[in-house]
């Protein structure tokens, strides 16, 4: 493992796009806002703030990107993994809509960025195909269709097979206006736009403690100080409290290898099984083949120590429905953590109003991540949050999900 990779000793297929070394803090410094994190959620954060005005300071143990992010599969999507018709049960039709609001608001955001500040990072509207699995029941598309034009996708359709594929899904849903990208180009360029904006970046610079107060401080491993008006936890993990919010979480490891197909073998969009544990798959457009990137084969981390065989079952999976499927080129694994209410915990920590969190993205950290970050500038800002009951940390859960 090295700064690149600070979450995992495998490289994924986005580390081509090496993310900038940044100094590390060398002394005392002052800030309106402190954020610990420099993956997509710090960063989108970062730059949020420093847009409107305030002065950010952030801070990585690596270099950006270096965490979960550089080893998502970069779907974003406003369908959701955890399913509309489960939402409803759990928060209402009322909360199943503000979270579709919430993961559309963030992919709107980040094409406008890419737009606004010239980031080639492949950013690219598909659509995203919900089928289910051989021998299972047909009636969760329907449960689901029906969610889903509740909550306001109102484009999703019911289609007989997936499109262009080279087996037969069976039906499927269609769920328009979704989108993919490259994750660590679009984070190489958002820092470089922070950084224009007045950000300053430091990696190599572990947080050690985070304290509350009138004006919190975050302490370095090397003992230097980041005094704030107020502090912004982005790690994935929360480093700052050790039991509140790591008892609604559950910690799941998700598995991913790449080869290359024939280009166009394999259309842009976004594909999803509905199986248990489910599949979930796009491609990349290569300058000779393309590189399909397939992911599943998740489990509770801990109740599994056979690394090797999911992969194995991975790539089986994927041959039997992708002949063309080359020599897989990368294999990575990912922390995934599951909120016990499927959505994520972001807002102001429990019991520190100037400290604020962002946790729980389930399989959806690109898109639950930047609706986090808008939900922290309007906090910050005193302003409207639309996000804000549904993601607050300190909710309870609701009945029926612990």
């Amino acid at each position: 493992m090295d700064a690149d990779t600070t979450s995992g000793a495998n490289r994924s297929c986005w580390f081509d796009a090496a993310p900038p070394d940044h100094p590390p803090l060398a002394g005392h410094v002052e800030c309106d806002v402190c954020v610990i994190g420099g993956g997509i959620s710090g960063l989108a954060t970062a730059y949020r703030l420093a847009a409107d005005g305030r002065d950010v300071v952030l801070i990585d143990d690596g270099r950006i990107g270096s965490g979960e992010t550089g080893r998502t599969t970069a779907h974003l999507a406003s369908a959701l993994d955890d399913r509309f018709h489960e939402l409803e049960r759990v928060h209402g039709g009322e909360g199943a809509r503000i979270a579709y609001e919430s993961h559309a608001a963030a992919i709107d955001w980040i094409e406008g960025v890419t737009d606004d500040e010239g980031i080639d990072c492949a950013f690219a509207r598909v659509d995203g195909f919900l089928f289910v699995p051989p021998g299972e029941p047909l009636d969760v598309l329907a449960d689901e269709l029906s969610a889903a034009q509740r909550a306001g996708l109102i484009g999703a359709e019911l289609l007989d097979a997936v499109p262009g594929l080279p087996f037969d899904s069976g039906p499927c849903l269609r769920f328009p206006d979704q989108a993919q990208f490259h994750p660590l180009r679009f984070l190489v360029g958002l820092a470089a736009a922070a950084i224009r904006k007045g950000v300053r970046i430091h990696g190599h610079t572990h947080a050690a403690s985070v304290v509350g107060g009138k004006r919190p401080t975050v302490t370095t491993a090397n003992g230097h100080v980041v005094r704030a008006a107020a502090v912004v936890v982005a790690t994935n993990v929360p480093i700052n409290d050790r039991v509140v919010l790591h008892t609604k979480l559950e910690p799941y490891r998700t598995y991913v290898i790449t080869a290359p197909v024939p280009r166009g073998t394999v259309p842009p969009a976004l594909y999803w099984d509905s199986g248990d544990p489910y599949h979930y798959l796009r491609v990349v457009a290569g300058e000779g083949d393309d590189l399909l990137i397939v992911g599943g084969e998740d489990h509770r981390t801990g109740q599994a120590n056979d690394m090797d065989k999911r992969f194995a079952h991975l790539e089986a999976w994927t041959r039997e429905r992708f002949p063309s499927f080359g020599e897989a080129r990368y294999r990575w694994s990912g922390q995934v953590l599951e909120p016990v209410d499927f959505m994520p915990y972001s807002g102001r920590n429990p019991g520190n109003r100037d400290i604020y969190v962002h946790t729980g993205d389930s399989g959806q950290g690109m898109t639950n991540a930047v609706a986090g970050a808008i939900n922290f500038a309007a906090l910050l800002f005193e302003q409207k949050a639309h996000f804000a009951e549904l993601l607050d940390p300190a909710r309870k859960p609701k009945a029926g999900t612990s």
